[in-house]
């Protein structure tokens, strides 16, 4: 109640093209979907494959793009359907979207994640089903992924993304904010850990920016939401 309103303005005031969110529950969804009306969400909630559980939802512009395909897969040797993989304290999952930008008719694979935040071997796997899910896509061109890792920029796993042909979009030339993403609601505080990330690949960061304003003397969530802008070749 404190802080919805104040997400959709930021959406607004951002003019942001495609959004990606964790840990949304269906009742917020519901929210941001009546709120957000030139946006068109997809994704589903992680316990059942509905509505049920925490929900990594892209939001995306219907005038600018159009949807080719979606979906959602689990983080787990199981895939398909609602389970917990490895060590992980959670159900965990991945939301993607091929959109095709209606003016250029420029394809983009978006994913949008959350890993876990106990397993650590669930972390590293994840990796791996991930990449092993965009082989099987085969899309060639701009490819966007991001989420909260749970992890820091030196950790294995996000090296081993980094080592599968991605970029970090914190390397973009111009930067605003802290370097920390994760605030944990605690103000007036150093915010050292960056654990949400915006991955490229065959695309470029012309600006990154981290936005640690207060709004009502709190934060937008626990989080603070990460915004890039990516280099037009056009």
């Amino acid at each position: 109640e404190n802080r919805k309103e104040s997400v959709i303005n930021f959406i607004k005031v951002e003019d942001i093209d495609v959004v990606g969110m964790q840990e949304v529950l269906q009742s917020q969804i519901q929210y941001l979907e009546t709120n957000l009306p030139h946006y068109q969400r997809i994704g589903v909630g992680r316990d059942d494959g509905h509505t049920k559980g925490e929900y990594s939802p892209i939001f995306y512009k219907k005038s600018k793009y159009q949807l080719l395909d979606s979906g959602t897969f689990w983080l787990s040797t199981n895939r398909t359907r609602p389970n917990k993989g490895w060590d992980a304290a959670l159900p965990r999952i991945c939301t993607w979207a091929l959109l095709c930008e209606q003016q250029n008719k420029d394809t983009t694979l978006i994913l949008n994640t959350h890993f876990d935040h106990v397993g650590v071997q669930a972390r590293i796997n994840s990796v791996d089903v991930m990449l092993a899910v965009m082989k099987e896509m085969n899309h060639s061109g701009k490819t966007v992924l991001m989420g909260d890792f749970n992890l820091e920029p030196n950790s294995q796993p996000i090296l081993k993304i980094l080592n599968s042909g991605f970029t970090d979009s914190f390397s973009a030339p111009l930067k605003l904010g802290p370097a920390g993403t994760y605030n944990a609601f605690k103000v007036g505080k150093k915010y050292p850990r960056r654990i949400d990330y915006i991955f490229l690949k065959d695309a470029q960061a012309a600006t990154y920016k981290v936005n640690s304003m207060l709004i009502n003397e709190t934060f937008l969530s626990d989080h603070f939401p990460v915004v890039v802008e990516l280099k037009s070749f056009r």
